[in-house]
């Protein structure tokens, strides 16, 4: 017959929990400041941005009124244009 490994149960502790909480807020922090430093924003942005809709996006992308770059499946704006075009 084989033996079971009994372990003993571990308690959390609040410090436990405060340097979860703590490793959580870095990794969100990490993750902004990637997305920050991407030079491009995605269709959701813009039209966040902007405060359009998909079709109005996509008429001013056809008229070629706004740069943009297509990877995949996923089309990019160069965020350059919008910190030029938004400057007072």
């Amino acid at each position: 017959m084989m033996k079971k490994h009994v372990y003993p149960q571990r308690e959390t502790d609040s410090s436990s929990n405060d340097l979860l909480a703590l490793l959580v807020e870095i990794l969100n922090v990490l993750q902004k400041k990637e997305s920050d430093h991407f030079p491009y924003y995605d269709s959701a942005d813009v039209k966040r941005l902007m405060n359009i809709s998909d079709s109005t996006l996509h008429r001013i992308r056809k008229s070629q009124k706004i740069p943009h770059v297509k990877i995949g499946n996923k089309i990019f704006y160069p965020k350059s244009f919008f910190n030029n075009a938004f400057k007072p």
